[in-house]
């Protein structure tokens, strides 16, 4: 019985680190394959609106986003509609440019052998670009 414990502790501990190196490798190869300059848009977006008179709560919201598409791999991102106003304005202004540019990005992964396994990450950067008030990242 001791035994069980400790061999399944240890492949606890096995799978746990092997999920640690996979993450670094993709959020690694995603930063190669376009999350960095993606990443320097929202941060660039989200001082921009610090900095103007009304948009700190909106700026504050950019660098978080940016926080998640620097490294999106094992993170999750939900979106639940409880703001609607919210995307609706951000999605007029900000939202439409900044998903097209990832849905850019996902059709551009696909293209290449290499980078498609992107193709879900640029998905979930898309979906956090229109709807950044309503999406939650876990």
């Amino acid at each position: 019985m001791r035994d069980i414990k400790r061999i399944n502790a240890h492949n606890a501990i096995m799978r746990w680190a092997v999920k640690k190196v996979y993450r670094m490798i993709g959020n690694a190869y995603w930063k190669i394959f376009g999350g960095f300059a993606i990443s320097l848009v929202w941060f660039a977006l989200g001082l921009f609106l610090i900095l103007s008179v009304f948009g700190l709560a909106l700026g504050i919201k950019c660098i978080r986003i940016g926080l998640f598409v620097f490294r999106p791999f094992g993170k999750q991102s939900v979106v639940v509609f409880d703001r609607p106003m919210s995307d609706a304005l951000w999605a007029v202004t900000f939202g439409v440019p900044l998903g097209l540019l990832a849905v850019a990005g996902a059709l551009t992964s696909l293209l290449g052998l290499v980078t498609a396994p992107l193709f879900l990450q640029w998905i979930k950067v898309a979906r956090a670009s229109v709807f950044p008030f309503s999406t939650y990242i876990r």
